[in-house]
């Protein structure tokens, strides 16, 4: 077989080397897509073992004569960050708050009287313009907010199991004050972080959704207790409009 032409050999050689630097840039694509994907797991602050890189933009400059574009505004209380649809079962708004527990077992040898705050939970399922029942409202935090500060909650839909069946996963962050063992402030003050694990079941008659829950407590970012509880919430709003 004869040679190539040397300006064929070369053309050859330039095509291989831009596939190359194609395959690499799709890989490094895939590799950030799932990385984005790894962002929406909620953990606590104790398996959080490299802090997320702060990411920070250049200022936009403004052109003569150009208006500088408003930035995109974010809803409040938007619980749940992934697009799960729910059954039209879980519709309109559900409310209630969790008293009492049924067991608490501590996690450390020098865990000392663990003190449960009463929590209120909100949940709205509405109709999304894509026609899909979602969890578009979500909140769950301390009752007295006179008892704690800094309070950071999120929730989000992990899965759906059946017509009337989901599943939630929320994460609540407070600061509330030390107490002694007779349940008397000490002057110190505590970091609190709950991991909830919620099973929701909207009930026969779909006025009442049961919940049982599994709580994962950690204080100062070391594990501290391990909660259940159960409850029922009930229907605030019929409609889902």
């Amino acid at each position: 077989m004869s040679a190539l032409p040397l300006q064929v050999r070369r053309r050859r050689g330039a095509n291989a080397g831009i596939s190359a630097i194609l395959a690499l840039v799709a890989l490094a694509v895939a590799g950030a897509a799932g990385i984005a994907d790894g962002e929406q797991i909620q953990t606590l602050p104790s398996q959080q073992d490299i802090p997320p890189p702060q990411v920070t933009q250049p200022p936009a400059l403004q052109q003569p004569g150009e208006s500088m574009p408003h930035p995109p505004i974010t809803p409040g209380g938007q619980g749940n960050t992934r697009e799960i649809p729910l059954p039209e079962v879980f519709h309109g708004c559900w409310s209630g708050d969790v008293a009492r527990v049924d067991s608490i077992v501590p996690l450390g040898p020098d865990t000392g009287r663990i003190v449960w705050l009463t929590k209120s939970y909100t949940l709205c399922y509405k109709q999304t313009y894509k026609g899909r029942w979602q969890l578009t409202f979500a909140e769950g935090s301390v009752s007295d907010a006179t008892e704690v500060w800094d309070q950071r909650q999120s929730i989000q839909v992990k899965s759906v199991s059946g017509p009337e069946r989901a599943k939630l996963s929320a994460y609540l962050h407070f600061r509330a004050p030390r107490l002694s063992m007779f349940g008397q402030p000490t002057g110190g003050i505590n970091t609190m972080d709950e991991l909830t694990s919620l099973d929701c079941v909207v009930v026969p008659g779909g006025g009442e959704m049961e919940v049982r829950a599994r709580v994962f407590v950690e204080m100062d970012d070391t594990p501290y207790a391990q909660i259940m509880w159960h409850t029922r919430l009930l229907r605030t709003v019929a409609g889902g409009g």
